[in-house]
């Protein structure tokens, strides 16, 4: 069959908010299979193109007075520990009052504006197939900015230390379990689909049905929850009029969405991966549910109405419109003497493209890493070593679109 060969040069506005996984913590190299760093990161981009927030950057460094600490679960290894942003123990003031030395000195700590860090990994875990789970990068000590919103903690989104963390969060899934991390053939019989099970576990960092959220708490009560945006996105969906949707926690852990009990329809802007997910008059089983129910009909499951409703809840700022149509350039296309595809991208100095490519022009992932303009003119090969595309090489499928995305 003779392949389908597609290039556009799209110019695209910067990415607001943004999810950055940060593979540090990853002790047992879970995240070097094949597909697994693909999988999780397009979860991660599906939550970045979801919410719009704006937050202001972080930098919190070794100071004579307050050195901010945090707290996380090593995913690792399941140990809780203590970062702080002293160089070391010895410039350490909780240390030096007698608080005690913190596990990791991180000599600093930096995010970028907008962006929200996950850091994963794999442990086994419990006896519960797929079993994973999330905690929020919470500070413990910030007793100076608390009530700060433009404090390291808050970062314009909230005040207080007891409120949502907007830091970042880690999230560990089990070794034990057979995961299929493939995002085009979603397929019970292959494993777990891991991406299913990402965007569930990200969403509890973003604070939906978390335990840690005091937003999503003050919503809760006597297993009800009574947040205006989720309950009227199910009431909406489902021409219902009820006041509140029933939740459940599993033996102390994160709440949930009261299993195999309510549907919405999966939340269509953002770019929603579409395999395997059902379509967009079909409802869909939420995805925040304690366990979800995959079969051959419903291999995948998506982020829903209902899980945007609880983000808008707890505060977060949703996009109501996906950006506007891009001007389109055609690129460059010629086949090697090999037979792969090489696209040639006119470059300005300095600017950023990211090879995208798809199999239906539809659902893009990003080839990286991305190239950096020189003002000549840039060459990428399909397949090319040393660059990890998610949809592999053009040879094994029987058509390959490609765009570019410049910033």
């Amino acid at each position: 069959m003779e392949k389908l060969l597609i290039g556009l040069a799209l110019s695209l506005p910067l990415q607001a908010f943004t999810i950055k996984v940060d593979y540090r913590y990853d002790t047992s190299g879970f995240f070097d299979a094949p597909g697994a760093k693909e999988a999780l990161e397009a979860a991660a981009a599906r939550w970045s193109r979801i919410i719009d927030q704006e937050l202001l950057e972080v930098d919190a460094q070794d100071d004579a007075r307050t050195d901010i600490r945090f707290q996380i679960i090593h995913p690792g290894t399941g140990e809780r520990l203590q970062l702080s942003v002293a160089a070391s123990e010895d410039s350490d003031v909780i240390a030096e009052f007698g608080g005690g030395a913190a596990d990791i000195y991180l000599d600093g700590f930096t995010l970028e504006k907008d962006v929200w860090i996950l850091y994963p990994g794999a442990r086994p875990m419990t006896d519960e197939i797929g079993a994973a789970a999330t905690i929020q990068l919470g500070a413990i000590n910030v007793s100076s900015v608390p009530e700060d919103p433009d404090s390291p903690v808050n970062r314009g989104f909230n005040s207080g230390q007891d409120s949502l963390s907007v830091l970042g969060g880690t999230v560990s899934f089990d070794s034990n379990s057979t995961w299929n991390f493939s995002l085009f053939e979603p397929s019970i019989g292959n494993g777990i689909d891991f991406y299913s099970v990402a965007l569930h576990e990200i969403g509890h960092g973003l604070g939906l049905s978390s335990r840690n959220s005091p937003e999503w708490r003050e919503l809760s009560e006597s297993g009800s929850y009574v947040g205006e945006f989720a309950v009227g996105a199910f009431n909406s969906d489902n021409g219902a009029s009820i006041n509140a949707l029933e939740i459940e926690s599993l033996d102390g852990g994160d709440f949930h969405w009261r299993n195999n009990t309510y549907q919405s329809f999966v939340f269509q802007l953002g770019g929603p991966n579409s395999f395997g997910v059902q379509s967009a008059n079909v409802l869909q089983d939420l995805l925040m549910e304690p366990g979800l129910s995959f079969s051959a009909a419903t291999p995948r499951f998506e982020v829903t109405n209902v899980e945007i409703g609880g983000l808008r809840d707890v505060g977060w700022s949703i996009i109501e419109a996906d950006p506007p149509a891009p001007p389109i350039v055609i690129l460059g296309l010629e086949r090697s003497a090999e037979g792969a595809t090489k696209i040639s991208i006119p470059s300005e100095e300095g600017k950023t493209y990211t090879i995208q490519t798809s199999t239906n022009g539809q659902n893009w992932l990003s080839v990286t890493p991305s190239l950096i303009g020189d003002g000549e003119v840039l060459c990428w090969e399909d397949g090319q070593e040393g660059f990890t595309d998610p949809y592999g090489s053009a040879a094994e499928l029987e058509s390959k679109f490609y765009r570019v995305i410049e910033n």
